[in-house]
């Protein structure tokens, strides 16, 4: 029985894990509420699933806090530069919707590639905040480097954000699924795609600095 209550059981890490993910994603969904803070709250989640997906010695709650007031700048300025362009492509979609022409299908296409495009560069956007310091310019260069020159990767985040975003679908959006798990999930396990290529920058990082 003791050893069932063992901190370095399997069984008590997932459990773990899974408090973790939960809390971070409450923190994440109640600092996105102003929207203007959408951006420093996704990047800080990013910083704080890096950890747990690392492995590292994780204090949710403290880790949050602090990622997020260090990129609160930042993060206004690209989660309003996100929010603004797929708050146009929404429009621009509804709008042709309601026109009945066969044009209007194939524009309506040409806007949710781009939107699937623009998002899958969002994804590497936000991580790269998290981890590395840059102008906003420079950070969205290399988001739209990463998300070209790893193109499987990028292929492979945008399949699971779509899966689970049909999973919740589905299931008819179960809010308390949504409010525990909806961002921390898929982003955990998109962190567990793009954590290589970040090792590897970070260790490049420090050879150059030494």
């Amino acid at each position: 029985m003791d050893r069932f209550f063992d901190a370095n059981n399997p069984v008590m890490r997932f459990l773990a894990r899974i408090v973790d993910l939960a809390v971070l994603n409450l923190m994440t969904l109640a600092c996105m509420i102003p929207i203007v803070t959408a951006g420093p709250a996704i990047t800080a989640m990013n910083n704080v699933l890096i950890h747990l997906v690392r492995k590292d010695e994780t204090y949710v709650w403290k880790m949050f806090i602090k990622s997020f007031r260090q990129n609160l700048k930042q993060g206004i300025g690209l989660g309003l530069l996100y929010t603004a362009i797929f708050a146009v492509a929404g429009l621009e979609l509804m709008m042709l919707h309601s026109i009945d022409a066969k044009s209007s299908t194939m524009f309506m296409i040409i806007i949710t590639v781009i939107g699937i495009c623009v998002f899958g560069v969002g994804i590497y956007t936000f991580a790269l905040l998290s981890r590395f310091e840059n102008t906003v310019r420079g950070t969205l260069v290399n988001a739209a480097t990463l998300a070209l020159g790893h193109i499987l990767r990028t292929l492979g985040m945008l399949a699971i954000c779509a899966a689970w975003a049909a999973f919740l679908w589905f299931a008819h959006g179960i809010t308390l699924l949504v409010l525990l798990y909806g961002l921390t999930i898929p982003g955990y396990l998109c962190v567990m795609i793009y954590n290589p290529i970040f090792e590897t920058m970070e260790s490049n990082e420090e050879t150059a600095a030494e």
